[in-house]
């Protein structure tokens, strides 16, 4: 692998949406759903998760950690652990209540001795970056492992890392790429920009090939990988309808250097087009937002 390593670093947040009653305000506490509201209140642990993270995403109701954080607790203390996770999150930012990376390790233990695949792969971050934990390669590998066996993309394409640098376990370059591919397949939008790029420039002893790296670039880029929309643009050089739509999408996003080629670029691709298309695209990017895998 190469300095295009793109490691999946954010927290996993799972979020579950929860029923919400309609023509309410979204300051209001009538928003949630009585009948949600009152399992909740009968000490039902799936209702308990599901209020905690409609006060963490203000759905229908003002956003209020310290809320989601009551919540998340009621149900994580009854071994819900799609709650103890995701109470180990607002531990570990620090959001609703004080950072605490080793209550936040804590919580995500819990979650992931159930077997809940992202607080295993929470878990192995943990690990590697020494938060809340003694840092400790072997374990990252151990609980990455338990996740990527789940198909959890981001705990695959982490695993790759370790493989990649042998951290934890001896360098191996061939498993490390096959993580990657396998991330990509499973959805990772990181790794699908790292295989496409691969493909592109003939690394990892590949053949250069631009079909396999347009389609990689192109799966990634509909999920909203910046980087991938910029380089699968510069892939359709001969389709400057797709040239100019994409580049269209990620230049709010682009800075310095890229954000001028990306100018001067769609200048000319839209050189190529009838006005008539360009309203067309320009409408389309208006109206486009990216579409999650699922795996």
């Amino acid at each position: 692998m190469n300095n295009r390593w793109r490691l999946s670093t954010a927290l996993a947040l799972v979020i579950t949406t929860t029923t919400i009653c309609s023509g309410q305000s979204p300051t209001q506490l009538s928003g949630i759903d009585p009948a949600l509201l009152a399992k909740a209140n009968a000490a039902n642990p799936d209702a308990q998760f599901r209020v905690g993270t409609q006060y963490e995403l203000g759905a229908h109701v003002a956003r209020d950690p310290a809320q989601a954080a009551a919540w998340y607790r009621k149900a994580a203390d009854q071994g819900f652990p799609q709650a103890q996770h995701s109470l180990g999150v607002l531990y570990e930012l620090g959001t609703g209540v004080p950072a605490d990376p080793a209550t936040a390790a804590q919580w995500y233990r819990k979650a992931a001795d159930q077997g809940f695949a992202p607080a295993q792969f929470s878990l192995g971050l943990c690990y590697v970056h020494g938060k809340g934990v003694p840092q400790d390669f072997e374990q990252a590998l151990a609980w990455y492992g338990k996740a990527a066996k789940q198909n959890n993309s981001d705990a695959m394409l982490n695993l790759a890392f370790l493989y990649h640098n042998g951290q934890g376990v001896p360098k191996d370059e061939a498993r490390s790429f096959d993580l990657v591919r396998q991330a990509a397949e499973a959805g990772s939008p990181d790794a699908q920009f790292q295989l496409g790029m691969d493909y592109y420039q003939g690394e990892e002893g590949l053949q250069p090939d631009n079909d396999q790296a347009r389609k990689w670039l192109g799966r990634s880029a509909q999920q909203g990988d910046v980087a991938a929309q910029f380089n699968y643009a510069m892939l359709l050089k001969t389709e400057p309808a797709k040239v100019y739509f994409w580049l269209n999408v990620a230049a709010p996003h682009l800075t310095g250097q890229t954000r001028e080629k990306t100018t001067e670029l769609r200048t000319k691709a839209a050189a190529r087009l009838s006005s008539a298309q360009k309203a067309e695209i320009d409408q389309q990017v208006k109206a486009w937002r990216p579409v999650e895998e699922q795996p």
